[in-house]
């Protein structure tokens, strides 16, 4: 399965590096903030990567968000 699609082939996107640039962090830190790896973050951050649902709704708990608010398609 491609890493940058979910459910019927469609890809996903995502609002993570404007919501970076609110907590006025660099990529490096806003992944550590997520506890995640920063080259992973990068990924997802530049939609090379997708991070799968259970990594998503992480990332949205942690910045106590709702997944729609992040990701979307």
């Amino acid at each position: 399965m491609n890493s940058h699609v979910w459910g019927d082939g469609m890809k996903l996107r995502n609002r993570l590096k404007s919501i970076r640039h609110k907590y006025e962090m660099n990529q490096e830190q806003f992944a550590e903030f997520l506890g995640i790896l920063s080259a992973t973050y990068n990924q997802y951050e530049t939609q090379r990567r997708q991070p799968n649902l259970i990594v998503a709704i992480q990332i949205a708990e942690k910045l106590r968000c709702d997944l729609p608010d992040i990701f979307y398609i």
